[in-house]
């Protein structure tokens, strides 16, 4: 007879630490203040850190401006625009 398994125990079965056994809070401000800070020792939560917003990744692209507000009839037509 086969066992049956909640979504949750079949995750841990297949991937094990795929699935966290706490809670993992993202914050969408890059400043956590102190009583946030102390409130997620208290409970015991791991926060995840957002994305430096100053990384070379997120710079915009200075080199497209002069491409603002200009419409394309295909993508090969975009391809060749970005590549000048």
């Amino acid at each position: 007879m086969k066992q049956s398994l909640d979504h949750g125990d079949a995750i841990r079965r297949k991937r094990p630490g795929m699935l966290s056994d706490g809670v993992i809070l993202l914050h969408g401000n890059a400043h956590a203040a102190r009583k946030t800070q102390e409130l997620l020792q208290k409970f015991k939560w791991e926060s995840l850190k957002p994305p430096s917003s100053y990384g070379p990744y997120f710079e915009p692209n200075l080199g497209s401006k002069h491409l603002s507000g200009t419409r394309f009839s295909s993508d090969s037509n975009v391809e060749t625009a970005g590549e000048n």
